[in-house]
């Protein structure tokens, strides 16, 4: 895979996005790994969230196992049509792509149009901002 951002932090933050991915879509993709992407004190968050799911995951244990039981939820994950943008903040980039899974307890396809705001300090994930239509989310997963 090819890097589409040449700053040094905005292609680090791209990398360590895409082994986030990795978790959904690669199962060599092991749970020590996943979690050394982020800082220990990392934010995980998801505004639009509907009830039951959660809005802010704090600390990076926490996030790697909601990953966990997220990636367990449907097979088939797909990311794809990624688009990243550096900002004037070294250390933040976003990110809109798309994604889709078959939903393991309705059997229903899963769609959906993501954007994302990543921020690194010392090199991992400190706080990953996902927006995307919770519509979508109930109609896959309810």
């Amino acid at each position: 895979m090819n890097s589409i951002i040449t700053d040094n932090s905005a292609a680090r933050a791209e990398r360590l996005f895409r082994m986030h991915l990795a978790m959904f879509t690669d199962p060599a993709m092991t749970r020590e790994a996943y979690v050394d992407l982020w800082t220990e004190d990392a934010v995980h968050e998801y505004p639009y969230a509907p009830a039951p799911y959660s809005k802010r995951l704090e600390g990076r244990d926490t996030i790697t196992e909601y990953i966990a039981n997220v990636t367990k939820s449907a097979t088939n994950w797909s990311f794809t049509n990624f688009v990243f943008s550096a900002t004037s903040d070294p250390d933040t980039v976003f990110v809109e792509f798309e994604g889709s899974a078959l939903v393991t307890a309705t059997g229903r396809k899963y769609q959906q149009i993501y954007v994302g705001r990543i921020t690194l300090r010392e090199g991992k994930i400190t706080n990953y901002r996902e927006f995307w239509n919770p519509a979508w989310i109930i109609d896959a997963f309810v």
